[in-house]
């Protein structure tokens, strides 16, 4: 996780992608994005930013009312739509540094989006872990949460690339006429011949008299 370690483009409303990085999903723009530490810190640890001095009064935060969030083949970005100078222009983590993701429904306002995040060395970002809340004020928390899931569990079952698998298709398919059993012919009725009338039984008692 890092501050303000996104390259964005020449506009400044995008970002430049990693090698290989590919967007999964880029949630609506009026989304807000909170960040506080989990616990208390010491007081050489307590300001967010550096360049600050030490504070046991001030903890650290981060928050923007307004931004975008993006899942992408590599981390989770968020841009906001009103950067304050250089202390807040944009976050990311990537994905093997979030923990605990969670979708939180309250009963009044937006869904939530929430996930303990680990900071990565000099990335702008106290070394503990940090809380992050994102609010959807438009709608794709659920898409946002899907995607995330998805993802993370192809990493787990170390598959490197985001492409859906290929539908599955029986071995037989392509030669139906291979699988199905031939049918066994229907013997032809056998009548006996006179050479065989020799080995034919007698007839019965009854009908030798009768005849």
């Amino acid at each position: 996780m890092s501050l303000n370690w996104v390259m964005l483009d020449r506009s400044g409303s995008g970002f430049v992608p990693l090698p290989g990085e590919t967007t999964i999903y880029s949630a609506p723009q009026r989304s807000s994005f909170r960040l506080r530490t989990v616990g208390k810190l010491a007081g050489s640890e307590s300001s967010m930013f550096p360049g600050h001095a030490p504070t046991t009064d001030r903890p650290p935060k981060l928050d923007a009312s307004s931004g975008r969030l993006i899942l992408t083949s590599h981390r989770v970005l968020y841009l906001p739509d009103s950067p304050e100078s250089a202390r807040f222009r944009s976050f990311a983590a990537p994905l093997g540094n979030i923990r605990d993701a969670h979708l939180v429904q309250p009963w009044f306002g937006p869904n939530q989006w929430c996930s303990v995040v680990l900071p990565v060395p000099d990335g702008g970002l106290p070394n503990v872990p940090l809380e992050l809340t994102v609010t959807f004020k438009d709608g794709g928390a659920f898409e946002f949460d899907e995607s995330f899931v998805r993802i993370r569990e192809r990493m787990n079952d170390g598959i490197n690339h985001i492409d859906d698998l290929p539908s599955y298709a029986p071995a037989y398919a392509a030669t139906p006429a291979a699988a199905a059993p031939a049918a066994a012919p229907t013997p032809a009725p056998v009548h006996p011949t006179a050479s065989d009338a020799d080995d034919l039984p007698p007839p019965p008692y009854e009908s030798a008299l009768s005849g």
